[in-house]
């Protein structure tokens, strides 16, 4: 049972990764390529999986996605941005397949691989947050995923603009949320290139070390976060996590903690690139 193969999906807005592993999170192959369009990207998974054969398959998806099992629509994308893709059906593109499926948000499976393996291990309330093509977070408490009405929808959480920015939000449902204002998107569309070419100096990386770090400060109050993990391209940039933790200090004004020891930690993924695989393992590793 410990030896069989589990799969892997981890479907982001820009790129697709697959892997086939083991239970305790060893990959033996993996492959990356372009998101693109949903018949042609789930062409390419299928054929992967029919040479790599799996007994199961978790997939972490951008959202929204139906990430309740029993729901008719249940891996079924919502309205999203995403060109093509409102209203594909996950599941029914996997179904020739013939495998278990388990899906989830692709931020709430990068989130249970770091909890699991990776920087919020031994964390009963952690959040993950991907700041990327898009913005998303993932909850988890008590070593179990947050769901509810939908999932977390973090990104698109209202912020206040810092004076002077009259920037158009790149997101269509809302003028003022962290993702049309700070995500990889929306920082190239303002400053022309992304935020890692800058210097440490530059006005960029301050505007959006505020804008994320307002974010935090709401996810730090509402769910008291002892840690909050931030990956995805843009958190690649050197020193954006310190930033952020300093936006979060301020912001915060003495309220809740006393020094800056007591507030969530802002860290980076200890799994990589690969938290979100690690974490789609999980999904399935009792199916």
């Amino acid at each position: 049972m410990t030896n069989r193969m589990l799969g892997a999906i981890e479907l982001g807005g820009t790129k697709t990764r697959l892997a086939v592993g083991t239970h305790d999170g060893q990959i033996v192959k993996d492959a990356v390529f372009p998101t693109g369009r949903p018949d042609a990207c789930f062409a390419t998974v299928r054929q992967f999986f029919v040479d790599n054969p799996v007994s199961a398959i978790g997939i972490g998806a951008f959202g929204p996605v139906t990430v309740e099992p029993t729901a008719a629509n249940y891996g079924r994308i919502g309205n999203t941005p995403k060109a093509g893709w409102s209203g594909f059906h996950i599941r029914d593109a996997l179904a020739p397949l013939g495998v278990p499926l388990a899906i989830d948000t692709d931020v709430n499976v990068a989130l249970l691989g770091e909890a699991r393996r990776g920087a919020a291990a031994g964390h009963p309330v952690a959040v993950y947050l991907t700041v990327g093509t898009g913005i998303g977070g993932g909850l988890i408490v008590d070593g179990r995923l947050v769901h509810g009405l939908l999932h977390p929808e973090m990104g698109h959480l209202q912020v206040m603009r810092a004076h002077g920015d009259n920037f158009s939000s790149l997101c269509r449902f809302h003028a003022h949320c962290v993702e049309g204002l700070a995500s990889g998107p929306a920082i190239e569309a303002r400053f022309g290139q992304p935020l890692n070419c800058f210097a440490e100096n530059h006005i960029s990386r301050e505007l959006v070390a505020n804008y994320l770090g307002q974010l935090c400060v709401a996810i730090i109050l509402i769910t008291s976060a002892e840690i909050i993990v931030i990956g995805g391209g843009v958190s690649k940039t050197d020193g954006l996590h310190i930033l952020v933790e300093k936006s979060i200090i301020r912001l915060l004004n003495g309220y809740i903690c006393e020094d800056s020891n007591a507030i969530a930690r802002i860290k980076a993924p200890a799994l990589g690139d690969f938290s979100g695989i690690i974490g789609a393992f999980s999904l399935v590793e009792c199916l």
